[in-house]
């Protein structure tokens, strides 16, 4: 009895170390993460404050085309060329999606 005990306590030992281990690497991550998420966040806080001023927006965009032609058709060529691409990708997400639901609700192979 005391031998399993003492294997309990060992393996108690080593599970509590590797979810130490495991959280300090998850808190890494989140780390990585928090400054494209500040940066993703102001840029959603700059898109909402736009489309609640849209005159402000205009303004800029024929200011822009007034002064410099050329740079605005490259910008515009190049959003437009962003956005197709976002479609894209939206379109490739929205069938590739249900196929990664399935696989996170299925139940886990045993060992």
């Amino acid at each position: 009895m005391r031998e399993r005990l003492q294997a309990l306590s060992a393996r108690r030992a080593q599970l509590v170390a590797q979810a130490r281990a495991e959280r300090e690497a998850l808190a890494g991550y989140l780390a990585r993460t928090e400054a494209a998420t500040v940066w993703l966040d102001s840029a959603l806080r700059l898109l909402a404050e736009a489309k609640r001023h849209p005159v402000w927006v205009v303004g800029g965009i024929a200011a822009a085309v007034a002064l410099r032609p050329k740079r605005a058709l490259r910008w515009l060529a190049n959003g437009w060329s962003l956005w197709q691409a976002s479609r894209g990708l939206r379109l490739w997400w929205r069938r590739l999606e249900p196929v990664l639901a399935a696989a996170a609700t299925a139940p886990a192979p045993r060992a």
